[in-house]
């Protein structure tokens, strides 16, 4: 595997790369849609003892989440790999890409719910944002907005990452909830940086158009 993994090395990836996700094991560079094309073909073969396998370079967790995401298996068994998982999550790249990859079937939905309950009590940075992310990306609907939004109104961290993570899926809320959103905005009950992170992330989007960031933004001073 790290010789096909070194094969594929992008040296001016590796050093864009490293800089936006610090602290992580070696690493070796190499761009996502190359990630997925060996973690296809890893999941043509035994993947289950690929995942056993012990982590040498960053890009190898990568590969891990495309496969738990991804890989033909019954939704049983994709939550119990996911919780296996959680714990070895330790930056921004292997959360995102596990939460937005992961495939959610009916059955699903309400242990994946609990999980996600369960990973916001935990006060640990990186399990919270999986939580965060994963929210965003599978719960955004009508029967768990006012859920999403009590949690991440609830829980708190002093991590930035999870930080940035709850900002980010409270931005969506608002693109899709604004009412909701708001109202949580107007609250004053969030962690004070959550709150200006989440106006700050609202304002980048460009799915809001210029008048309503301004009045984003009077939510700031009033708050903060």
């Amino acid at each position: 595997m790290l010789n096909e993994l070194e094969e594929n090395c992008d040296l001016k990836y590796k050093e864009f790369n490293d800089k936006l996700i610090p602290n992580v094991k070696r690493t070796i560079g190499i761009r996502v849609p190359v990630l997925r094309k060996i973690a296809s073909k890893i999941m043509k073969e035994d993947w289950r003892s690929f995942l056993k396998e012990d982590v040498i370079v960053f890009e190898e967790n990568l590969i891990k989440a495309i496969i738990i995401a991804n890989a033909e298996m019954s939704s049983e068994e994709r939550l119990v790999l996911t919780k296996e998982f959680v714990p070895y999550v330790d930056n921004w790249a292997v959360c995102d890409l596990l939460c937005g990859d992961w495939k959610i079937t009916e059955d699903a939905t309400i242990p994946l719910w609990n999980f996600c309950n369960e990973l916001m009590e935990s006060n640990t940075e990186f399990k919270m944002r999986v939580a965060a992310v994963m929210m965003l990306f599978k719960f955004l609907d009508d029967d768990h907005i006012d859920g999403v939004l009590a949690l991440l109104t609830l829980y708190t961290n002093e991590g930035y990452y999870y930080k940035m993570g709850a900002a980010w899926a409270l931005s969506y809320c608002y693109i899709k909830y604004e009412e909701k959103t708001e109202n949580v905005l107007r609250s004053g009950k969030l962690d004070r940086e959550i709150h200006n992170l989440t106006i700050r992330k609202i304002c980048e989007s460009r799915r809001i158009d210029d008048v309503t960031k301004q009045h984003v933004k009077t939510f700031r001073r009033q708050y903060l």
